[in-house]
């Protein structure tokens, strides 16, 4: 599984090795994304199924009087079958102290297969994720549902001194398929194949700070099996 530190500020975005963002307007958001591309994978199997030379027509016999009809020969026969792809699988988590963030959408930045660059489009790909803040209360472990953060205030605005940074809730179940589109690769190649990609999320913070959290790296295989 590959994690990502992820730091994200209204109109800044850190890489991946930088140090934690500061407070900026009153807004600071901190995410973190797991990236587990270890079940990205596929395999296709080539079968062949040898030619058969078919028998000629025989003429009729005594002991055959109909005779014997052709029977024509087969031409060689290859086909492809392959297992069902499996998918990338993505896990938010906001940093201790962190705003809650909306997930609004992903595209690939990078693409290669085999090491070959293969073009991408830049076009977005439209999600609705929720990442609940870096913060834990004691609400938190009773009944508060996944889809909501703590609330930090009071009615009359003051600070609830129970609400302390924590590490947010690890929200899951985004997966993305990759190693699909190495079963063509196989089928050419007739050996194994693999690519990388990286990827960019869009969204924004409770606060409406804008967010891009980057994941670099993520690889999927396909396996050649058969003649």
């Amino acid at each position: 599984m590959k994690k990502y530190a992820l730091l994200l500020l209204a109109g800044l975005t850190l890489s991946a090795c930088g140090s934690a963002p500061g407070q900026v307007s009153g807004s600071r958001v901190s995410l973190g994304v797991s990236a587990d591309d270890s079940g990205s994978t596929v395999t296709v199997t080539r079968t062949v199924t040898p030619a058969t030379p078919g028998t000629p027509a025989k003429p009729p016999t005594e002991a055959n009087p109909e005779g014997t009809p052709a029977v024509p020969g087969t031409p060689e026969k290859i086909t492809f079958s392959n297992t069902e792809p499996g998918s990338v699988n993505f896990t938010f988590m906001a940093r201790p102290g962190s705003d809650a963030a909306y997930i609004t959408g992903w595209r690939l930045t990078s693409y290669t297969i085999n090491g070959r660059a293969i073009p991408v489009s830049g076009d977005v790909n439209k999600l609705d994720i929720y990442v609940p803040s870096g913060y834990t209360c004691p609400e938190r472990e009773a009944s508060l549902p996944r889809y909501q953060s703590c609330q930090q205030y009071t009615t009359d605005l003051q600070q609830r001194p129970e609400v302390q940074p924590a590490n947010g809730l690890p929200i899951s179940g985004l997966s993305i398929g990759f190693a699909s589109a190495l079963v063509g690769e196989v089928q050419a190649t007739l050996t194994g194949a693999s690519s990388s990609v990286d990827i960019e999320f869009y969204g924004q913070s409770s606060n409406g700070a804008p967010v891009s959290v980057k994941a670099t790296g993520i690889s999927s295989r396909a396996f050649k099996a058969g003649d």
